[in-house]
């Protein structure tokens, strides 16, 4: 319900914006026949009911159609068979959670605080939009039941045409055989002018354009632009078919028919009493109409008819997005998505992570940890735990790596790498495959680049940010250490250790008291250069607070200077 009520809230918007073009052009169009601006009306009509359109690259529409997107706010129907993105472009957006680095931190928090309050209003707003669409039709089914019990002593003269006592005006009614009712005061010569003009209204099925525009204007019955097409579209209407009448009897009727529209007038709105039976309103503005018609020449009509051609296609016409744009667009869409994915992986929340999937059978045989356990899912509470991630986006594959650096009790890092492919089902981003690859033993520089080189900078969480550096001092000192804490102790092996790698040598290419940097060469020969610092050691002051302590540069790394 609320993804419909988005599309009919793009709907009224782009059509609203169709009126305002329309009114503008009825102001230009004044002495032109008014056949011109009724047939505008409906391109008003297409654009309220019709939910879609082609788009063009002549367009004179200067709004986007889909202002807002039900991705944004995550509103969802996962139901309806997906399709690809397409149109998407080799992008790669890298993010991260590491404090105190050029990667910012990534806090979900807010963002799916404001997306709940936006789906509860928008809830809302769709129960809203539906109650006063049902309490339209019931008042438009009500008002033709009253008329027709008015019209029960109705009398047919011939034809479709009825003569009944008390009414004051005469109208159609009707869907498939529309009949005119005609009061029963009627002179002769009043009968003829009303029944040419009734007529004309049968003929050019009006009757249908009506109950078809009021049925729009239930739907969008929350856009005052959508009342006022209505009241002027049936202005336009009347004075139209007041003009085909004008041409079929001659002008030399003008003052005639004027007359009996006068005599008719009752000075109240036919369409508070029945929208869907013609009333015959807007006299004044009729007999203006009618005695100010004129008959137009060919050349006249074939231009002004051009131009409103070419007018009324760019307002039916999309505009064509720029594609740059919405690859952008489609890329922070999927970005997104990863983030809070990964942002729900780091805080274990197994509930949120089934809900990323296409089903929970796909979860819980591709995510990492993932059990289920009495309906619930849970990825367990002891370590190694997901402290960060990076990711790295492929957006024409709607794919994205995400990297987690996970922590053990040690402390120590293993980089996670997941692997996600995605897919866009009515245009939300589901999870359908998961690959996952730990990077406890690396032994070339390949996988080593895999796993650390981001957007061709080096990443890697930092030590000293995140109380690994105090913990390691601590367990020095306590004792009670379970792992081999002296590996800190001088660069090389510091660097093997943190990095997890494995089977190569490592040289030092210049040391100082508190900076290094390690040259690394795996057993096929290739080389990464790991810059490297004393944490334990105050340049400031020269002096060591403790053991030599050697830990990752992570500030060089993040620079993007290996």
């Amino acid at each position: 319900m609320s993804r419909i009520f988005l599309t009919v809230l793009n709907m009224s918007f782009t059509a609203g914006y169709c009126i305002a073009a329309v009114i503008v052009l009825r102001f230009f169009l004044k002495k032109q026949p008014k056949i011109f601006s009724y047939l505008l009306w409906s391109v008003v009509l297409f654009r309220l009911l019709c939910p879609f359109s082609i788009s063009s690259s002549y367009s004179l529409l200067r709004v986007n159609t889909d202002l807002l997107s039900s991705d944004i706010i995550g509103i969802s129907n996962t139901d309806d068979a997906g399709e690809k993105v397409q149109d998407t472009a080799i992008a790669v957006a890298v993010q991260g959670t590491e404090s105190g680095t050029d990667i910012s931190a990534h806090s979900n928090d807010d963002t799916e605080s404001a997306g709940e309050t936006w789906r509860k209003v928008i809830a809302v707003g769709a129960w809203v939009w539906l109650t006063g669409i049902l309490a339209l039709v019931l008042y438009s089914i009500g008002t033709v039941l009253r008329l027709r019990r008015s019209l029960t002593n109705a009398v047919l003269t011939e034809g479709n045409q009825y003569e009944a006592e008390g009414i004051a005006t005469p109208f159609v009614m009707g869907i498939c055989r529309p009949r005119i009712y005609l009061p029963a005061h009627l002179q002769q010569e009043e009968k003829r002018y009303v029944l040419a003009h009734e007529k004309i209204h049968i003929v050019r099925k009006d009757y249908l354009v009506k109950i078809a525009f009021y049925a729009a204007v239930c739907i969008h019955w929350f856009n005052p632009l959508a009342w006022l097409a209505f009241v002027l579209m049936e202005n336009d209407m009347e004075m139209s078919c007041d003009e085909t009448v004008l041409k079929k009897l001659g002008p030399g009727v003008k003052k005639e028919y004027s007359r009996s529209l006068l005599s008719l007038s009752t000075g109240e709105s036919r369409f508070w009493s029945s929208p869907l039976a013609f009333g015959e309103g807007n006299v004044k503005g009729r007999v203006r109409n009618i005695l100010a018609y004129r008959k137009r020449t060919a050349l006249a009509i074939v231009a002004v008819a051009a131009a409103l051609i070419v007018v009324g296609a760019g307002l039916l016409l999309n505009p064509v997005r720029d594609k740059e744009a919405d690859v952008e667009e489609e890329t922070q869409r999927l970005a997104a998505f990863v983030e809070d994915y990964a942002e729900a992986f780091c805080s274990r929340n197994g509930e949120r992570i089934v809900n990323f999937f296409m089903d929970e059978e796909t979860a819980l045989e591709s995510v990492y940890m993932l059990e289920k356990e009495d309906d619930m899912y849970t990825l367990g509470l002891s370590s190694p735990w997901p402290l960060e991630f990076r990711y790295q986006l492929i957006p024409e594959e709607n794919r994205a790596y995400i990297y987690y650096y996970a922590w053990t009790s040690d402390p120590h890092i293993h980089v996670w790498r997941e692997n996600i492919q995605c897919l866009l089902i009515d245009g939300e981003y589901l999870v359908a495959e998961d690959f996952y690859w730990i990077s406890d033993r690396i032994t070339t520089r390949e996988e080593f680049d895999s796993v650390y080189l981001i957007e061709n900078a080096y990443q890697f969480v930092d030590y000293q940010e995140n109380g690994f550096v105090d913990a390691i001092n601590y367990q020095r000192e306590d004792g009670t250490s379970s792992v081999d804490n002296t590996v800190y102790a001088e660069p090389i092996r510091a660097a093997e250790h943190i990095l997890n790698l494995s089977g190569g040598t490592g040289r030092l290419d210049g040391q100082s008291v508190y900076q290094a940097a390690v040259w690394y060469t795996f057993a096929d020969g290739s080389e990464v250069m790991i810059p490297m610092y004393q944490a334990n050691y105050d340049a400031a002051t020269e002096t060591s607070t403790g053991e030599p302590l050697w830990i990752v540069d992570t500030a060089v790394w993040n620079a993007g200077a290996p």
